[in-house]
């Protein structure tokens, strides 16, 4: 009788907590969906309207990353002061805020200042929102735990597929010039998932685990998987920012950048559930490591050809790959430090994360211009995430 109720508490338990994960998963469709990723949409239009070049176009989430260096910094110590719930709340909605600022200017340097600020903001929506779901994938089994973690990133791929839905048909309704109604249409998706996120937050039955005072920035243990994170950060996020440019340079139209930018969206949203195993069985950083190869195919493939079912095919699969790689570090983290240590383990790779974004994007920018491509640029990055495979896979699990 014992068992049977222990069985029926513990199933109550997990329909409860995936739930809840299901309510945070809206803090990557906002953080990353709505806040970084859909700049890639609206970047060919603001170019045309705004007379950027590429350096100029890549500076923008140069500066994006630049911000979320220094939310990553801050996140843990902003969780102790404030409380790691309302740390979380208020990061959500100063991104809500920002994505409607963003509507409001043509001045490069606003929008340079706009962009930095998302970057903070984000840092601190996705790092606590990570930490809690971290927390509470501790209670279940290793199944459930990686469900639970690759729910929670799954939020990413849906906030793609929104505004791969949302932006192009708000610019094929104004044109170049109503750029500003794509980030007003963001502002209103974004607070949409803030309010999902808000209720999920603090239906949570814990907290991460921390201790008074506890907030130091470098946790031992993670000096190859921080490596290789850094290395993340600074290979894709060069595709990320220009793939919807070059593929309007080859020719796509913007239903086919569209039905691209979704392709790409689902991919994300059913990465958890594609490579569960692979999670679950992992140890250290052995399936980030598969991860990184197959992103670096991803991201090579249009280095090397413009043929159409191949840049589909890319997108596809680096869909499957890049939110499922950030679950799969976070997991890798979190196994290589003392629970305590979740919230300051998580900020400490979300740093290095947003070190490896600040020059991705300028020096991707800056090769575009000096070549009158995104090849080359999007080759490099390929490489670089093949060495970031060879360092992750080197981390180890803690020592129990």
């Amino acid at each position: 009788m014992n068992a049977i109720v222990g069985s029926a508490a513990a199933a109550t338990s997990w329909r409860r907590d995936l739930l809840i994960v299901v309510g945070l998963s809206a803090s990557p469709l906002v953080a990353l969906g709505c806040s970084r990723f859909a700049y890639a949409l609206l970047l060919p239009a603001m170019r045309e309207d705004l007379g950027w070049s590429f350096t100029s176009a890549g500076l923008m989430n140069t500066v994006n990353a630049v911000g979320y260096l220094v939310g990553a910094l801050g996140t843990a110590w902003a969780a102790a002061r404030a409380g790691q719930r309302a740390a979380f709340v208020w990061s959500l909605v100063l991104t809500v805020l920002a994505l409607a600022l963003t509507a409001t200017s043509r001045s490069l340097e606003v929008l340079l200042a706009v962009r930095a600020v998302l970057g903070v903001a984000g840092a601190g929506a996705f790092v606590l929102g990570g930490a809690i779901t971290s927390t509470i994938s501790r209670r279940h089994t290793p199944h459930r735990s990686a469900v639970l973690i690759g729910t929670y990133f799954a939020g990413g791929g849906v906030g793609i597929v929104a505004s791969g839905l949302l932006v192009p048909a708000v610019l094929d309704r104004f044109g170049a010039a109503g750029w500003p109604w794509g980030w007003v249409a963001l502002a209103a998706l974004a607070a949409l998932g803030t309010a999902a996120a808000t209720i999920a937050a603090y239906a949570a039955p814990t907290a991460a685990p921390t201790t008074t005072g506890r907030t130091r920035v470098w946790v031992g243990g993670l000096g190859w998987l921080a490596s290789g994170y850094l290395l993340f950060g600074a290979g894709y996020i060069g595709y990320m920012t220009f793939v919807v440019a070059l593929l309007r340079q080859v020719g796509f139209g913007g239903g086919a950048v569209s039905a691209f930018w979704v392709l790409l969206g689902l991919a994300g949203s059913v990465s958890g559930l594609v490579w569960a195993r692979l999670l679950r069985e992992a140890r250290g950083g052995s399936a980030a490591a598969v991860l990184f190869v197959l992103l670096a195919v991803a991201t090579g493939i249009p280095a090397v050809t413009a043929w159409a079912p191949a840049l589909f095919a890319s997108g596809a699969l680096f869909g499957l790959c890049f939110l499922s790689l950030v679950g799969a570090v976070t997991a890798a983290g979190r196994d290589a430090v003392d629970p305590e240590d979740t919230t300051a383990a998580l900020g400490l790779l979300t740093t290095v994360f947003a070190l490896g974004q600040v020059l991705g994007p300028w020096g991707a920018g800056w090769l575009a211009d000096l070549t009158g491509g995104h090849a080359p640029g999007l080759g490099i990055s390929a490489l670089v995430l093949l060495v970031g495979a060879w360092l992750v896979a080197r981390q180890r699990p803690r020592v129990q």
